[in-house]
C-alpha cells in the first residue's frame, strides 16, 4: 500500500472521528437542553410570577376596601345612631360617608375585576402546567434514547480511535510531518487525483507530478500544496 493511500486512509477514519464527535456533542446538547420544554417552562414561570404579583396587589386593595367599609361602618353608625342632633354636621357626615361610598364602590369594582382575572390566570396556569409536563416527559423520554445512541457513538470513537492508532503506527515520521503540515494548513491534508486533476484545486497535474503520484513517496500539488493520492 503507498503512503499516500495510507495518510489518505488516516484522513478518511479523522474525518469519521470528527463526524461521531459531533453527533455525540449534538447528542449531548439535546440532553441537557430542550427548547420546547424550557419555553414551556418560561411561559408558565411567567404566569405564576404575573399571577403571585396581581394575587398580591388584590391583597393590598382588599384591605384598602375593608379599612373603607370600618370608616363607612363607624361614620353610618354616627349618622343613624340618633345621637347627632346638629344638621350642619349630619350633612357632613353624610358628604363623607358618600366619598367613603364611592370610594369603596371603585375599589369594589377593581377587585371583582382582579377576581375575575386571578380565576382565569388559573386555568391558564393549569394549561401551562400541563403544557410543561407533557414536555418534560417527552423531553425525559428523548433523554433515555439519547443516552443509548450516545453509547453505541462512543463505542464507535472507540473503534475508530483505536484504528487510527494503528494507522499512525504504520506510517512513517517524515509522511505524518507532511500530512499534518499541510492538514494545518489546508485542513483537508490529501486529496484524489481524477483525470489528471487535483481535486483539491481543480488544476490538470503536470506529466512529472502524475509520475510521482504514481509511485510509493508523498507527492503535493504544486498549485495547492496538498497530499495527492492517485488510487
Amino acid at each position: 500500500m503507498s503512503l499516500a493511500k495510507r495518510v489518505f486512509d488516516l484522513q478518511q477514519v479523522e474525518l469519521s472521528i470528527q463526524d461521531y464527535i459531533k453527533q455525540f456533542e449534538a447528542m449531548d446538547l439535546r440532553i441537557r437542553h430542550n427548547d420546547q420544554f424550557e419555553q414551556a417552562e418560561s411561559s408558565l414561570k411567567a404566569a405564576e410570577s404575573e399571577r403571585a404579583g396581581l394575587e398580591k396587589r388584590y391583597k393590598e386593595l382588599d384591605a384598602e376596601a375593608e379599612a373603607l367599609r370600618t370608616q363607612l361602618g363607624q361614620i353610618q353608625d354616627k349618622l343613624y345612631g340618633g345621637k347627632i342632633k346638629n344638621p350642619k354636621e349630619l350633612v357632613g357626615y353624610e358628604q363623607e360617608a358618600a366619598m367613603l361610598k364611592s370610594s369603596l364602590d371603585k375599589k369594589d369594582d377593581v377587585l371583582l375585576d382582579m377576581m375575575e382575572k386571578l380565576e382565569t390566570d388559573k386555568a391558564a396556569i393549569k394549561k401551562l402546567k400541563d403544557v410543561c409536563k407533557a414536555a418534560g416527559d417527552n423531553w425525559e423520554r428523548e433523554k433515555a434514547d439519547m443516552k443509548v445512541e450516545m453509547g453505541n457513538v462512543r463505542n464507535e470513537l472507540n473503534e475508530l480511535e483505536k484504528k487510527r492508532g494503528e494507522m499512525l503506527a504504520s506510517i512513517d515520521r517524515d509522511a505524518l510531518a507532511t500530512y499534518e503540515a499541510v492538514k494545518g494548513r489546508k485542513g483537508q491534508a490529501v486529496v484524489k487525483v481524477e483525470q489528471g486533476r487535483c481535486l483539491g484545486c481543480r488544476v490538470t497535474l503536470s506529466v512529472s507530478e502524475m509520475q510521482h503520484a504514481r509511485g510509493n513517496a508523498i507527492v503535493t500539488c504544486g498549485n495547492c500544496g496538498r497530499i495527492l493520492y492517485l488510487s
